[in-house]
């Protein structure tokens, strides 16, 4: 299940998470987020608990980019104990993002 981020729950969905987060920066009008929405579909739907899947609208909540220096859309950001620590930017191949997620949260996730 994906997470709609906001200013309003940012700290309680991402930093005071207990499981590590991946955050996908984007904006509603941007085709290239279209082109990585079924690679974020399918870290939610393996996501098993082990970690959570947020996207945070750009526009909706521009201090949230303007505070983790999103500069393109799509940005993914892997957080764990309220931490960014991975992050990239970009339309990537769907085995970059799965392959963030392996490495940083320790999750096998088939694509």
């Amino acid at each position: 299940m994906k997470i709609r981020v906001t200013s309003e729950n940012y700290r309680q969905e991402v930093l005071e998470s207990d499981i590590p987060v991946l955050v996908e920066f984007f904006a509603d009008w941007c085709s290239k987020c279209a082109m990585m929405e079924d690679t974020v579909d399918l870290a939610a739907a393996n996501c098993g608990g082990c970690f959570k899947v947020c996207q945070i609208e750009i526009e909706d909540s521009a201090d949230l980019a303007e505070q983790l220096q999103v500069e393109i859309v799509p940005t993914f950001v892997i957080f764990r104990n309220g931490e960014p620590v991975s992050a990239a930017a970009g339309v990537l191949n769907r085995e970059v993002v799965l392959d963030m997620i392996r490495e940083e949260i320790g999750l096998e996730i088939s694509g």
